[in-house]
């Protein structure tokens, strides 16, 4: 009776030793499963604040594209502006030297009309070079709008992919269980 008892024993701690091993097994088999969840959930998470960074700096981008096309804009008005007021200066100024007979007064009105047609010029090339530097910063821009739609593209390329090789993971494991269960 003792002898099977222990017999008996010996069983029933090999059997539990096996379920204990086993459930353990399983155990490690859906901790590295959840795992692996986690970390595709936080790669999505990632790659949407990446895509919603883009999206924004895109947005960004082109609000600054809109304000320097204004700016430019406005800047070839007032130059404009400058150029028509240099002629009529330049008018004046022609107009004073064809009346002036050798007078001291006139030759007075030259000189400043003279200054004051070399302010005006002053002015009208000082416009010309913030036309130029508008210009070059609105073809930058334009340059960097670009290259984020790019990036965008890429990374919903990239997320289009993650997507299909998670999907295809989980059919996989799908088939895999029901292969076990077979």
């Amino acid at each position: 009776m003792r002898t099977r008892l222990t017999l008996i024993t010996l069983l029933f701690l090999s059997f539990i030793s096996n379920a204990q091993t086993s459930f353990h097994r399983q155990m490690q088999s859906s901790n590295a499963m959840v795992r692996q969840q986690n970390q595709m959930f936080l790669l999505q998470q990632q790659q949407q604040r990446n895509m919603t960074n883009m999206m924004r700096s895109i947005q960004t981008t082109e609000e600054k594209l809109a304000n320097e096309e204004r700016k430019l804009q406005k800047q070839e008005n007032k130059t404009a502006e400058k150029e028509a007021d240099l002629k009529l200066k330049q008018e004046e100024l022609a107009a004073l030297e064809n009346s002036s007979a050798n007078n001291t007064d006139a030759q007075k009105e030259i000189e400043k009309a003279k200054k004051k047609i070399a302010k005006s010029e002053e002015k009208i090339t000082d416009s010309k070079k913030d036309i130029e530097k508008t210009s070059n910063k609105i073809q930058d821009l334009k340059q960097k709008l670009e290259d984020d739609k790019i990036k965008k593209e890429e990374l919903a390329k990239k997320q289009e992919e993650e997507k299909r090789l998670k999907e295809e993971e989980k059919a996989r494991k799908e088939q895999e269980k029901q292969e076990k269960k077979k």
